[in-house]
């Protein structure tokens, strides 16, 4: 399988700040670190997110929207008003789990 992934976002101390660890079929793993431009307290809001990979060389930096239904969380990343990827998510453990899947396949994208 190709084109998908999964993400795990965590809060910080710092209420604005969540960190990651996400895996794709394509681009390996790594781990990255979302700066919230709005949010709730239940991870919804529009983030920054700066990618790394697992030599900590920044592989992406994306525009992030999370919107929460009911107790799911769909998860849209976007580039220059381009979305790039599209997921679904739950809360587990106190932590935002989710799949994704890229729009388009390309080496540029995350």
């Amino acid at each position: 399988m190709t084109n998908i992934g999964h993400v795990k976002y965590t809060k910080t101390q710092t209420s604005r700040t969540l960190k990651a660890v996400w895996v794709h079929n394509d681009y390996g793993q790594g781990t990255g670190v979302a700066v919230a431009k709005t949010c709730t307290s239940e991870f919804e809001g529009t983030y920054q997110v700066t990618y790394l990979d697992i030599h900590e060389t920044e592989v992406a930096y994306l525009d992030l929207k999370i919107v929460k239904s009911g107790d799911i969380f769909h998860l849209t990343w976007s580039k220059n008003q381009k979305v790039t990827s599209l997921g679904i998510g739950m809360i587990h453990e106190n932590a935002l789990c989710a799949g994704y899947y890229d729009t388009k396949h390309s080496p540029t994208q995350f």
